[in-house]
Formats: structure tokens, C-alpha cells, sequence
């Protein structure tokens, strides 16, 4: 998108344009009351683009209830009441004086001149202003805080610039900002000031904002740099707590706002893809309903082994890229720690709500598609999760024992994970300790991801390895079904063309999956969740019920155990190990290169 006031920047257009931010005038600034009256006028003509002059030297808008109430000495208020005329303006083009000493002005310019926009012309005045800063020194502060006020003004008040969306215009400030420090230092004045507490207002300009960011983004694949802009935009905004955007991203508080529907109507689980944050995690190359296309090995027959591997590698770069800059997202939201528990609060209503995505019905379903989210946006939520678990992923890591097994059995409203106490454990639990799950201990950070972190890997790329498994049994009972056709009524036959086309599909699909599932990147990340994982439960089983004040990883020293169990191993859910088991099988079978290196690794 491009960005109106760069031309402003523009050094090789100085010598034509007189509103360029290096305009060759010099203002002299001292406490002369004639000399003060001179810089106004020059805030007029080179910052606001105004004249009351009707025969400017200059091409600017005349201000004509201003030139008839011209004061002797002018100040910061007139150049208030110039703004306010200048702004509600309907169409400053008719107020337009052309100038009388130039034959031409650059088209360019004459659309800043001519800016119907609010925010976008406040927004180029206080930049012309920022960028005459050592001209305009004297009275700086008093006219930036002017333009911040207007502008807090038109947020307040939007209908007084009926017909302007003003949230949309915002939007296009946050995306042109990206490259003009001075705009982002100009956003940075009013939000500061508008959500320090929040204001009613501003949230729902940026309620609007964030509805108008979903529509945009809807037409972009996961490999679109537009897509990474608005990502950036979000990231940009992280710093601020009052916008809470996983708040404003939640179905359950979409559905209770004014706003219903405007993000979809999904119910359930796939509710949450119907939301801003939520779309952009659904930006896969795995289809995200039945039907549709997988982007690669469409002729998977004609490809050579080396052609698989460079496409592999062609998928595997965007997805990387992509899934980085939405980790990097969470990241950011997560550092600010006033927001925090709505992000753990919405990763776990999702994961919980998109569970039965899991289970083994599933997978018989074509309904399955329409009650939760697709695989690619688990599958990029699984990669966003690892990498939060990062830093306490290493074997032996003190890290490791800052996670509290009592999180999986707690029914307290601070688990953000709710339900896992009645999943399977991975030991029996011979009874319930009472004060254990009715606690109203606050979890950490590192536990909570911990156990997301697993939820999501078994609900996203287990699921994709069994889905794996099962197109490959397919295929092998299709290339069976041809061969017997083939040799029965030879390679022309309907039947046969139709086993081929259907085993084309299958290995389509397969090659996909199993490219997805092969990301070096992922593999890399898992490898060391499971890694950590199995440290922390060998530690777990050494130890004693009493595990408080353990300030090493402990190792079992004796197998068989000489001691009973520690209890809270029967708090730990099954699919922890499944997880790790699964993760070897895969490799095993699909990527034996790496499977021999981990075990020589051990």
C-alpha cells in the first residue's frame, strides 16, 4: 500500500514543491511578537496547506471564514480554527487556489493538498510538522498536541465526519506506518493517550479496525507479503494492554457484542477460525474443507525423486516464514504481561473446544470439516506453542521443574486447559486428593504451555499422521484393485482409468501430508518438547510424593523402581506419552535418516 506522504520526504522535489518536509524557507525563531505571528502563517501555509492569501504564491486551500475574521496578531488559536475549518470541509478541491507563479503542481502533491481524509490529514500535518521541527521549535509542542487533540476529537465524536470511516483510515495508517517512523510516532501519541486506561471510544474504533483487518486478509494465501503487513500491524499494537485483541477475538465475546456475525456464524470449535486471529491461523497449504485442492504434487506419477525433494523444499520455506511471524505474534502479546491470560484463556477454549476433532469418529465424518478447524490452522498453532516451549525445552533443564503435574487434575478457574482431569492417566489414580483438585493455586506460564503444547501436537499433527497411515493403506489396496484390473481388461479400460485417477489423488494428498509433517523446523521443535518431556517424567517417577524444594532434574538410578510410584504420575494424561511414542513411529517409517541420528544422539 502505498504511502501519500513519502512524497513529502522526497529531497530531489524541494526545489518544486513548497510543502516538501525540507522546504528550502527558514524560519527564524525568537520571541518577536511579529516574527511569532510570521511562524504561524508559515504553520498555515507549509504544515496545514491552507492560505487565506486568494493569491497564493503557492497552490493551497483558502480558509475563507478565516480570512474574514483575520486577527492583527496571530497564535495557537487561529491556527485552531483553521484546522477545524480545513476538517469539515466537504470538498476541499473547490477551495483550492492554484498557484500564480507556477505553471504545474505534481499530481501528487495535489492530492495531499486536496485530502479529504480525516486521520490521513492530520496525520500529514503532524508529520510536515514533526519534519520542521527545528523551524517550528518555539511553538512545536503546542501544535503537535494541537493535531493529537483533533484527532482524539474525531475518535470520540466520529459522527462529525459523517460519511468517513475513520477505522479504516486508521487501518491504513498502521499498514503506512510500517515504513514511516514519524506516522508510527504519531499512532504511538494517541493510542498512548486513548488506551492508558481504554476509552470507550477508541476500543470500538479498533473493534471496527480489527472486523475491517478480517475482511481484508480473507483473500490472501499464507505465502502473501500483504498478509505479513497486517501481522506486523498487530505485532506493532502488542504493546499495548488495553487492546486485547484475543479478547475481542473470542467467539464466545463476539457473540455477545453488537458485532455478532460479523465475523461469521460458525458454532463450536470452528467458531474460533471465524475470527481475526483465528483466519490468520487457518492460512495453510493444507486445504481447510473437503474438496478443495492440495496446492502441490498435482501430477505426483510424472515426478522424479528429486523433483519430490525440491518441491518439499519450495513448501517448506513460505510455511516456515509464515509460521515464524505468527509465533512472533503470540510472542509479543504474550510478553505483555496485562494480556496474557486472555491469550492462555483463548489457546485453551480452542484446543478444548476442537478436542473431539481427535477423536476416532471423526475421521469417519465428512461433518467433522464444519464443526472445528482445519488441520493446517491446528497444525500452526501447534508450531506457535513449541515454539513459546522453547526456551524450557532442553534436557535436564531446571526450567523443567516449574511445571506442576496438579495443573492436569485442578478444577480451579485459573486453568485455562479445562477437562484433563478426565482424560486417561498414564498410571491408574487410585484416588482423588481433594485439596490437590479444588486448589486455587495460579499456574505458571511454563506449565500451562507444557501441557498445551502436547494437547495441541496430539490434536493436530498425531491426527495428520493417522490420517497419514490411513491414505497410504488406501493407496496400497487401489494399486492392488489396478493391477488385478489392469491384467483382467488391459490399461484403456474405464475401471482402470478411474483406479488410476483415484490412486493419482491419494498419493497427492499423501505426498502433502507427509511434506507438511517432514518440516524440518517442526521435527526440530518436537524432537525437543519430547526430549524435555521424558526427562521431566523420569525425574517425576524418581522422586518421592514430596517433591517440593527439588532444585535438580533427578534420574532413575534402578529399574524396576524400588518404591512405589510417585502419585502424581497418575495425574499426567495419556497422550503425553502417545505423543512421544508417535513421534518415533513417524519417524521410523517416513524419516528414517533423522530417526538413526536421534538414537545415535542418545
Amino acid at each position: 500500500m502505498s504511502n501519500p506522504f513519502l512524497i513529502l520526504s522526497d529531497s530531489s522535489s524541494t526545489s518544486t514543491n513548497p510543502y516538501s518536509t525540507s522546504s528550502s524557507k527558514t524560519v527564524s525563531i525568537n520571541n518577536d511578537s511579529s516574527l511569532s505571528s510570521t511562524i504561524y502563517k508559515d504553520i498555515l501555509e507549509y504544515v496545514l496547506l491552507c492560505t487565506i492569501d486568494e493569491e497564493p504564491s503557492s497552490s493551497l486551500i483558502y480558509l475563507a471564514e478565516l480570512a474574514v475574521e483575520l486577527p492583527d496578531n496571530w497564535n495557537k488559536n487561529f491556527i485552531d480554527q483553521a484546522l477545524f475549518e480545513r476538517l469539515h470541509m466537504p470538498d476541499p478541491s473547490s477551495h483550492l487556489l492554484t498557484s500564480t507563479t507556477k505553471q504545474s503542481t505534481i499530481r501528487n502533491d495535489m492530492n495531499i493538498i486536496t485530502e479529504t481524509r480525516c486521520l490521513h490529514y492530520l496525520a500529514g500535518c503532524y508529520q510536515r510538522l514533526l519534519r520542521q521541527r527545528d523551524h517550528f521549535k518555539l511553538v512545536l509542542e503546542d501544535i503537535r498536541k494541537l493535531f493529537i487533540d483533533h484527532t482524539k476529537t474525531a475518535i470520540s465524536l466520529p459522527d462529525l465526519y459523517d460519511g468517513q470511516d475513520l477505522s479504516k483510515q486508521w487501518l491504513e495508517l498502521l499498514i503506512d506506518g510500517q515504513e514511516n517512523p514519524v506516522l508510527y510516532e504519531y499512532i504511538d501519541c494517541i493510542n498512548n493517550d486513548c488506551l492508558s486506561p481504554i476509552t470507550d471510544e477508541i476500543e470500538i474504533l479498533y473493534s471496527s479496525v480489527f472486523r475491517h483487518m478480517y475482511k481484508m486478509i480473507q483473500p490472501f494465501d499464507y505465502f502473501s507479503t500483504e498478509l505479513i503487513t497486517y501481522i506486523d500491524a498487530l505485532k506493532y499494537l502488542a504493546k499495548w494492554s488495553g487492546l486485547i485483541i484475543f479478547r475481542l477475538s473470542h467467539p464466545k465475546t463476539v457473540s455477545n457484542r453488537s458485532m455478532q456475525n460479523l465475523f461469521g456464524s460458525s458454532d463450536g470449535g470452528r467458531a474460533f477460525e471465524d475470527t481475526l486471529v483465528g483466519s490468520l491461523l487457518s492460512k495453510s497449504c493444507l486445504p481447510s474443507l473437503p474438496g478443495k485442492p492440495y496446492l502441490f504434487f498435482e501430477k505426483p506419477k510424472v515426478m522424479s525423486e528429486h523433483d519430490v525433494d525440491l518441491t518439499a523444499k519450495t513448501m517448506w520455506q513460505p510455511m516456515r516464514t509464515y509460521q515464524q511471524n505468527l509465533s512472533d505474534l503470540f510472542l509479543a502479546f504474550v510478553k505483555n504481561g496485562d494480556v496474557r491470560n486472555d491469550i492462555l484463556k483463548w489457546i485453551g477454549d480452542c484446543l478444548v473446544e476442537n478436542r473431539g476433532k481427535n477423536k476416532e469418529w471423526s475421521s469417519h465424518s465428512l461433518l467433522t470439516a464444519y464443526v472445528f478447524v482445519s488441520d493446517g490452522f491446528l497444525l500452526n498453532l501447534n508450531l506457535i506453542l513449541l515454539n513459546l516451549a522453547r526456551p524450557f525445552c532442553e534436557p535436564y533443564s531446571s526450567k523443567l521443574l516449574k511445571i506442576n503435574p496438579i495443573y492436569v487434575i485442578s478444577q480451579n478457574e485459573n486453568v485455562h486447559l479445562k477437562d484433563l482431569y478426565k482424560d486417561t492417566p498414564i498410571i491408574v489414580r487410585d484416588e482423588e486428593n481433594t485439596s490437590e483438585k479444588n486448589n486455587t493455586i495460579t499456574f505458571n506460564f511454563i506449565t500451562e504451555i507444557f501441557f498445551m503444547s502436547h494437547l495441541s501436537y496430539s490434536c493436530s499433527v498425531q491426527r495428520l499422521h493417522r490420517k497419514l497411515l490411513k491414505i497410504n493403506e488406501e493407496l496400497s489396496q487401489v494399486q492392488h484393485a489396478y493391477n488385478d484390473a489392469t491384467r483382467l481388461n488391459g490399461v484403456n479400460d474405464e475401471n482402470v482409468q478411474r483406479l488410476e485417477d483415484a490412486m493419482e489423488k491419494g498419493l497427492t494428498a499423501f505426498l502433502n501430508i507427509k511434506t507438511v509433517l517432514n518440516e524440518p523446523c517442526l521435527l526440530e521443535l518436537s524432537n525437543a518438547l519430547f526430549t524435555a518431556s521424558c526427562s521431566w517424567l523420569v525425574h517425576l517417577a524418581s522422586l518421592s510424593d514430596q517433591i517440593e524444594n527439588v532444585e535438580t532434574i533427578q534420574m532413575i538410578k534402578q529399574l524396576p523402581l524400588i518404591s512405589k510410584p510417585n502419585r502424581q504420575l497418575s495425574y499426567i494424561p495419556e497422550f503425553i506419552m502417545e505423543n512421544i511414542t508417535d513421534y518415533l513411529r513417524f519417524l521410523g517409517r517416513f524419516n528414517v535418516q533423522l530417526f538413526e541420528f536421534c538414537l545415535q544422539m542418545k
